[in-house]
């Protein structure tokens, strides 16, 4: 089976870098591929694409606890912030987080319950050792848990990346994890390959049009390479199977050259498995609109509580409702064991801090409306009248 290779992310905050770096330097030479800011962000190159980006692709986060990062408010470091989220977010699905303790310092609440690795009153070599047997056991735990989920499934999935770039004014690079998918049991699988990945090559293809136009009014070939780039990234976060339902998740994210900040998005792909059909629109998975209200609802209070807006005012208000208010606007859904998760754009419900937010909708609460041939791949029942 293969895989995407894990990338390391170490998270921490800018006064302890020098403390930080020889980690960095561990990881590096055994051929670990660590990311970390100061080594890994080009001259150029934009740091929120990249954090984000980065995060993203991250399998494993170091999360390095000192004084520097906790304060009398908690974490306000971005970074941290940010990597405690992705933390939150991905814990359950293989991302793997390592706290290590630089400074006798509490932790945040988000890593309470997970064993740290506590630097202070041991020597380097143990330190050293005992991170690389924590890194070694993450990985093999994830590749693990994927065999084992895909064993069960009788669906088999692994990654290779596409590339391409080009140098102009502006030029482009555009990044592609493609996905192939393979069965014993269900013929057609590999057709959900080439959908997917002809959607994904059809976004980089779109992130290759400036170049058609050159604008040296704006960019010239003396500015570092990343200052006259248009990038694209279509990176892998997940594929679940649920009775007879294949969900993959992508997230899709856009820098166009100079631009304020970068764009974010999710993308989202769910197929029946036999036979093998595209579940194309959120609206088509449901008998009548009653089911949209009951999503409504649950969706806007439950982002009210992620996004800490449990007195939310009336413009967060009005935000999350005018981005909940259509079918359209939960078209990136993905079945769990428990419940859709509906994933939402930097911007759709949220500030753009509040990064690509998500919601998850229980199936006690949308059985009843679920089509016939949804409730039964998902070996679900409705309840009885």
């Amino acid at each position: 089976m293969s895989e995407r290779l894990q990338v390391i992310f170490l998270s921490y905050v800018s006064e302890d870098r020098s403390r930080v770096l020889p980690f960095y330097e561990l990881l590096d030479a055994h051929s670990l591929d660590p990311w970390m800011d100061c080594k890994s962000i080009l001259s150029g190159q934009n740091w929120d694409y990249e954090i984000t980006t980065a995060l993203e692709r991250s399998d494993i986060i170091l999360v390095f606890v000192s004084e520097h990062s906790v304060d009398k408010r908690g974490y306000a470091q971005k970074e941290i912030s940010f990597a405690l989220e992705k933390i939150k977010e991905k814990l359950a699905a293989d991302i793997y987080a390592i706290p290590i303790q630089l400074d006798p310092v509490d932790f945040p609440w988000a890593l309470k319950d997970i064993q740290f690795l506590q630097v202070e009153g041991k020597s380097q070599s143990d330190v050293e050792s005992e991170l690389l047997r924590s890194i070694e056991a993450a990985q093999k735990g994830a590749k693990d848990k994927i065999i084992e989920a895909q064993s069960k499934a009788e669906v088999r999935w692994h990654l290779d990346e596409a590339k391409s770039a080009y140098h102009g004014i502006p030029g482009y690079s555009t990044t592609i994890q493609r996905i192939a998918v393979s069965s014993t049991k269900y013929t057609q699988v590999r057709d959900i390959a080439d959908h997917v990945n002809g959607i994904l090559a059809e976004h980089s293809m779109s992130s290759r049009i400036s170049a058609l136009s050159p604008m040296p009014a704006s960019y010239n070939l003396m500015q570092s390479e990343w200052q006259r780039t248009d990038t694209f990234d279509a990176i892998f976060q997940s594929a679940q199977i649920v009775g007879r339902i294949l969900s993959i998740e992508y997230s899709l994210h856009w820098y166009n050259a100079g631009a304020a900040h970068p764009v974010h998005a999710p993308r989202t792909f769910s197929y029946l498995l036999e036979p093998v059909v595209h579940l194309a629109t959120f609206k088509e998975l449901f008998r009548d609109d009653r089911a949209l209200r009951a999503i409504q609802s649950e969706v806007r209070s439950s982002l009210a509580s992620e996004l800490n807006l449990p007195d939310a005012g009336l413009a967060d208000t009005n935000w999350i409702e005018e981005g909940t208010k259509d079918w359209d606007d939960f078209s990136n859904f993905a079945f769990t064991d428990d419940g859709l998760t509906i994933n939402f754009a930097s911007y759709q419900v949220a500030a753009y801090a509040a990064g690509m937010p998500k919601a998850k909708v229980p199936y006690k609460i949308i059985v009843e409306h679920l089509e016939d041939h949804v409730l039964h791949a998902l070996g679900l029942y409705r309840p009885m009248a």
